[in-house]
């Protein structure tokens, strides 16, 4: 049967799942179908699924109990009946003419990926993924072109079902990058065509491991160990294919050292942004990596590297969790009452690029339940009395004291960008208030006219 189908897994959320949901009554063209797959959801969000499913011609549901996103989408393949499938999770959207302008570019270009545009929305600043449209816009996308290496990750890619049928492949069933694997077995192992849809908007919504990692994945050893796996695999997939087109490989050529480039960022944005996630050992195993990636570099490459993080200050960012706690930049002191969103905040800091802070909080507010638990004991949690809070805290600052107001979450890129800052230290905590409200969502979505959520 031609036509797509859009398989939605979904674990949790009843309120995400009928977003995702409503969106995908709103298409324009009616070829396609809706397969739910429900691996683990709570009553509520079951309840949702029956509704839709007995009020819509096309939308059905299964049910495989308690497991990963990527055993979810196995699960769903096998019952999918269309020669597309797109791969939504629940609580994400698909613009209006998504499915439509899907099916144009499928029929056009004879692709077998197709790679819509991205577009971020929720807890922090909307907007599309930069790398993302420069491939949304390519007819014809060459495996090595580098937007295409630099967003191996991403969901929301719609492929043709043979890949699954005729070449048995399937998704690692792994917390997180089954993308990557996925993605570069069809590119590398089956030559799949891809080309770019600039009229579907796949639009992703952000939470606190947003760009980050997958639902349910935790930042620890064992999943570094799992990416390294993958991608070490991706980058002999590159050289081998660079030898069998050109009949020689030497290691400078601009392809492989694009994708040490990309396997380093990875690590540095899915993994040391982690920086407390993660303990000792997994630092000391991450460190040994870095390492391993410079050491094939070229030096061009290596001040590429060393530019694209200036803020983390190469090499010196290779430090433990205590050295990283007594050699705070910044001290943040929370200038506020708890309330629904202490939580939040809190989680936001521990996910900055910039790991380099200590944040100074009442004894009140570090009792309130409210405050994650997980990070009380925390070396960069800094707990005093609530007389004489400010004074106190200046004298026990160690970095560049910053009044914290509100508890909004605070955006990923705040620290990092403060902390490459020209200026004078007394001016950092107006360019911190400044930077805090260029990247509210609510300003920023005034400001752009976004009704996204």
């Amino acid at each position: 049967m031609t036509g797509l189908t859009v398989i939605v897994t979904v674990n949790g959320d009843p309120d995400g799942l009928t977003y995702t949901l409503e969106g995908l009554c709103e298409q324009t063209t009616e070829e396609f179908d809706v397969l739910i797959v429900d691996h683990g959801c709570d009553e509520a969000t079951a309840q949702v699924i029956t509704s839709y499913c007995k009020e819509y011609v096309g939308f059905e549901s299964i049910r495989i109990g308690n497991a990963c996103v990527a055993a979810a989408r196995n699960a769903g393949v096998k019952q999918a009946n269309r020669e597309l499938v797109w791969f939504v999770d629940g609580g994400d959207y698909l613009s209006p003419e998504s499915v439509e302008k899907a099916l144009e570019t499928a029929e056009k270009t004879k692709a077998d990926i197709i790679c819509p545009r991205y577009y971020y929305s929720g807890d922090n600043e909307p907007y599309y993924l930069d790398w993302a449209d420069m491939i949304a816009l390519a007819p014809d996308i060459d495996k090595f072109d580098r937007a295409l290496l630099n967003t191996l990750w991403l969901d929301g890619r719609i492929y043709k079902k043979k890949f699954f049928d005729l070449y048995s492949l399937t998704f690692p069933e792994i917390p997180d990058f089954y993308n990557e694997k996925f993605l570069t077995d069809c590119l590398f192992g089956c030559r799949a065509k891809a080309a770019g849809c600039a009229g579907a908007i796949y639009a992703r919504r952000r939470g606190v491991f947003s760009h980050g990692f997958a639902q349910g994945a935790q930042p620890s050893l064992s999943l570094l160990e799992q990416a390294c796996e993958i991608y070490d695999k991706i980058t002999e997939d590159v050289k081998a294919l660079i030898e069998e087109e050109t009949g020689s490989f030497d290691g400078d050529e601009y392809t492989w050292q694009e994708m040490l480039t990309v396997y380093f960022q990875m690590l540095t944005d899915r993994f040391y942004r982690f920086f407390w996630y993660l303990d000792d050992a997994a630092l000391v195993a991450l460190r040994e990596k870095y390492e391993a990636l410079t050491d094939r570099m070229t030096e061009e490459r290596k001040k590429k590297i060393s530019a694209l993080n200036a803020d983390l200050r190469f090499p010196s960012m290779f430090i433990t969790r205590a050295d990283a706690a007594g050699t705070p930049m910044f001290s943040l002191m929370a200038d506020f009452n708890a309330d629904d969103g202490l939580g939040a905040f809190v989680e936001s800091l521990f996910v900055q690029r910039f790991p380099y802070f200590e944040l100074f909080v009442r004894e009140s507010l570090l009792s309130d339940p409210r405050f994650p638990a997980r990070w009380k004991d925390c070396p960069v949690i800094r707990r005093l009395p609530d007389a004489n809070f400010f004074a106190e805290t200046r004298k026990a600052a160690r970095g560049v004291v910053i009044p914290v107001r509100d508890n909004a979450p605070l955006d990923p890129r705040i620290l990092s960008e403060l902390s490459v800052a020209k200026m004078p230290k007394a001016a950092m905590q107006y360019s911190f208030a400044s930077k805090r409200k260029k990247y509210a969502a609510k300003s920023y979505l005034k400001k752009k006219g976004v009704s996204m959520r």
